[in-house]
């Protein structure tokens, strides 16, 4: 936000936001979880019977708009919930038992972003009290097993001979089938994790009311130097400054039962390239019952933004996306289950929509 922009803002932002923001935020005013409850002036918020969460009844993805006009406020928010809800690092998974209770599955393309997969995982790695085992799928030209950590399911796809592109959805399929836990969670390689999201997880949908989850609350953007920073000093940083505070998000990190994913006939493997497949699959969770009720704090770690992924002209979200939302969700179902989702030897379809 330019400054223009933000003196314009700034009186509504001190005399409408402000006092919302010290009493959620105050360790004396506010009570558990508070901070979560914070959402931009004209939208609602509806708080899920029997749920900590908060299921958003607007846009999805919008940003929360008083801290880009006072960064103090983005700052504390992000101290607040890493507080209740911290993010630790590990350098290998605390194998509590032989057979893993979750499973998450992360999809991976180069060396671009390397840094960044890696302290993701040691995030998931440093999960509290849950017998957790992290997937990588890897599209990088070169296998690059011998430079991530110990203790990872590697696979590495043979992109040879197919049109070039980012197959997310082939990975996360294909992750899905390496998999050993009965929950799945499938997440980007550069959003690190509470240390008690596994726990969270095992018990909202170890109570069988549903069998998916999305419990993402608010995502934290840091920037390129609080990155380095959390790189560096294994932390994240107390005086960071977070740039944006994104909320309700659809995309990053989503759980499912394997037999419910199964089911809905995995990831989309017709979208290639950035963008659709996370909506799209996400829309299809409706089926099996999915708690969108968020709650929990993520920290994203910067990198330099994917080329057209947010473009005007970008086919997935402008033309794809539409068409494939214009049939039904059943029949979605019906035509993906009647393809071969998840095979390492290719995906299904081999050419992308278009």
């Amino acid at each position: 936000m330019n400054l223009l922009r933000r003196l314009h803002d700034l009186p509504g932002v001190l005399v409408r936001d402000l006092p919302r923001y010290r009493v959620a935020l105050s360790a004396t005013g506010g009570h558990v979880g508070a901070w979560a409850s914070l959402c931009n002036r004209n939208e609602t918020l509806l708080q899920v019977e029997g749920s900590r969460g908060y299921q958003c009844q607007w846009q999805w993805g919008s940003e929360l708009h008083a801290p880009l006009v006072l960064p103090s406020l983005g700052r504390k928010l992000m101290q607040t919930a890493l507080h209740e809800w911290p993010i630790r690092f590990a350098d290998q998974p605390s194998s509590l038992d032989d057979q893993p209770r979750i499973s998450f599955v992360i999809a991976h393309s180069g060396e671009a972003r390397l840094s960044q997969l890696i302290q993701t995982l040691r995030s998931l790695f440093a999960q509290e009290g849950v017998s957790c085992e992290c997937i990588v799928v890897d599209q990088s030209p070169v296998p690059l097993l011998d430079r991530l950590p110990h203790g990872i399911v590697y696979r590495h796809l043979d992109k040879s001979g197919m049109t070039p592109g980012w197959r997310k959805s082939w990975a996360f399929n294909v992750g899905a089938r390496l998999a050993r836990a009965d929950i799945l969670v499938f997440h980007d390689g550069d959003i690190c994790a509470p240390a008690g999201y596994a726990r969270e997880l095992l018990q909202v949908m170890g109570e069988g009311r549903y069998t998916a989850a999305s419990l993402q609350r608010v995502l934290f953007y840091l920037t390129c130097e609080d990155t380095a920073r959390l790189l560096v000093g294994d932390a994240v940083p107390d005086d960071g400054v977070p740039s944006p505070a994104l909320q309700n998000w659809k995309g990053g990190t989503i759980a499912i039962r394997k037999d419910a994913f199964k089911a809905i006939g995995g990831f989309d493997e017709g979208f290639v390239d950035w963008g659709g497949e996370d909506d799209e699959f996400y829309d299809r969770c409706q089926l099996v019952g999915h708690c969108r009720a968020g709650y929990l704090p993520f920290v994203h770690l910067w990198h330099a933004p994917q080329a057209k992924r947010h473009a005007a002209d970008n086919i997935n979200t402008t033309r794809v996306l539409p068409v494939r939302f214009a049939i039904p969700r059943e029949d979605r179902v019906a035509q993906l289950n009647a393809r071969a989702w998840g095979d390492a030897a290719r995906p299904d379809p081999v050419e992308r929509y278009t």
